[in-house]
């Protein structure tokens, strides 16, 4: 039997660690300054409910062939970063050269209309090895990571949902009954590439970086109506990867021990479940739950009625690392191999 999380458990367990945490530190007195910037940018509606649809690549209609595509796309978004691989990971579509993730909404995409059905179920479950590989190859003719890993992935989420679901994720919305947390719980039991747990001084920490992500992103494509509408949105977290982290550290919302530091530095990757990783992540957690805090007590003060949660600062620091990649060149960011994020 799966152990159920409870809505609490994500926020609660990472602000555990942060309370136990030697190496990551959260540094509360800087966070007024990046919660102001955020709060200007609602004001001026330039961050906005509208952040996932502006993209080329994600889905323009609302129905449940969206859906799949999410839940596809999701299922196999993690991890764009190679140690072995000196060549950049690029997919061009329509004459546009993509990265990282959007490198794989674009392979997805590219796929799709060579009439391979990515957002059936049957089809994803009957690709081979080879046919996913090549899906997902480079220009160039590099690859990407883990790409067993990937495989197994999409395997288990096209049969799972085949299987306990008939082969439509809509069905997991409507079963969780426009709960986030319902719809959290269904994931975590039923796709276990999605339970993204660790061990931290003998105690579970979850983060569910993955599923969560998951839930905003149909949450955001369907701007919170439809099969987007969750009465409780505002319990997911941020998303913790390895890029957001960077972009705390950077607006010194994060401060880490100068071992870490050096760690990091030399590009020594950290496995998953290592105690400075769980920190770094359940600090990036915590530290973005406060900055949300913070410009909803700005809203109040200054009587905006507008809407700021977790995922929408996430989505800003995600973005703001892409823009300004240069600059936070010389701030380190820890790197992990495994299917997590």
């Amino acid at each position: 039997m799966i152990e159920q999380i409870s809505e609490v458990q994500v926020l609660d367990t990472c602000q555990t660690v942060v309370s136990q945490s030697k190496d990551v530190k959260i540094i509360s007195s800087n966070i007024p300054k990046l919660a102001l910037k955020i709060y200007k940018l609602i004001e001026e509606e330039k961050l906005t409910l509208d952040e996932f649809k502006k993209c080329p690549l994600h889905p323009k209609n609302e129905d449940e062939e969206a859906i799949n595509w999410i839940f596809i796309v999701d299922s196999l978004n993690f991890c764009f970063f190679d140690p072995n691989n000196k060549s950049h990971w690029t997919v061009t579509w329509k004459n546009e050269k993509y990265t990282g993730y959007f490198g794989l909404c674009a392979a997805i995409n590219r796929a799709i209309e060579k009439g391979i059905k990515m957002t059936d179920m049957k089809t994803c479950s009957k690709l081979t090895r080879d046919q996913l590989d090549e899906i997902l190859l480079g220009d160039d003719g590099t690859t990407l990571p883990l790409l067993e890993e990937r495989y197994l992935c999409l395997q288990q989420s096209a049969n799972n949902l085949l299987i306990k679901y008939k082969g439509n994720f809509v069905n997991c919305i409507l079963e969780a009954n426009h709960s986030a947390q319902d719809l959290l719980k269904i994931i975590s039991k039923n796709f276990c590439h999605f339970r993204d747990e660790s061990i931290y001084n003998n105690e579970k920490v979850a983060i569910y970086k993955r599923a969560q992500i998951l839930i905003a992103d149909i949450w955001s494509s369907f701007r919170g109506t439809g099969f987007g509408k969750f009465h409780d949105i505002d319990t997911i977290t941020m998303f913790a990867d390895y890029r957001v982290p960077q972009v705390l550290l950077y607006f010194g919302v994060l401060e880490y021990s100068d071992k870490l530091k050096d760690t990091l530095k030399q590009g020594i990757l950290l496995k998953h479940g290592a105690p400075e990783e769980v920190e770094i992540r359940a600090a990036s957690i915590v530290a973005v739950d406060e900055i949300v805090n913070e410009v909803k007590k700005l809203m109040a003060k200054n009587n905006m009625h507008k809407t700021c949660n977790s995922i929408m600062v996430d989505t800003y620091l995600w973005g703001y690392r892409r823009e300004n990649a240069a600059i936070l060149e010389d701030t380190p960011y820890h790197k992990t191999l495994n299917i997590y994020y």
